[in-house]
């Protein structure tokens, strides 16, 4: 799977990794999980409390730079009137060829991480980014996916 994310704030800022036309960015993405997560586990019936949860695993190497810099700092933004963004997802089976869209509105940062790796001989492991999302309470239904 080939994925790419599209990160946008009200204001119009742009983050974007794994753009269509950049070959280079097709692989960066490497782990994406969505996660549509009922509140509470115990419920008994189906219940309106449900929030989307998001992980975005990908590698940091210099054709991101930038990118990766702006999602670190959106995940430290102190100003209420940027936390909140939209977030565009596409797997795809091939550069041309969308096999899942996802676009949730109103997600912040929960988490992130950036993990550094020594190069030695045998490590095949490449320096990665972690961000871990959620959506605003009561906008679940404004999720869509095709």
């Amino acid at each position: 799977m080939i994925f790419s994310i599209k990160i946008t704030s009200e204001d119009g800022e742009v983050i974007e990794i794994g753009k269509d036309g950049k070959e280079r960015e097709k692989s960066l993405i490497t782990d994406v999980e969505v996660h549509m997560d009922t509140v509470n586990n115990d419920a008994r019936n189906k219940s309106n409390a449900m929030l989307a949860k998001i992980k975005i695993v990908g590698k940091i190497n210099s054709e991101i730079r930038e990118e990766v810099l702006n999602i670190f700092n959106w995940s430290k933004e102190l100003d209420q009137k940027k936390w909140y963004r939209t977030i565009e997802i596409k797997a795809k089976s091939s550069m041309s060829e969308v096999f899942r869209t996802y676009i949730i509105p109103n997600v912040f940062v929960v988490d992130y991480f950036e993990n550094y790796k020594t190069e030695m001989e045998g490590n095949n492991e490449a320096d990665q980014f972690e961000l871990y999302l959620t959506q605003q309470e009561n906008n679940f239904k404004t999720i869509e996916a095709f």
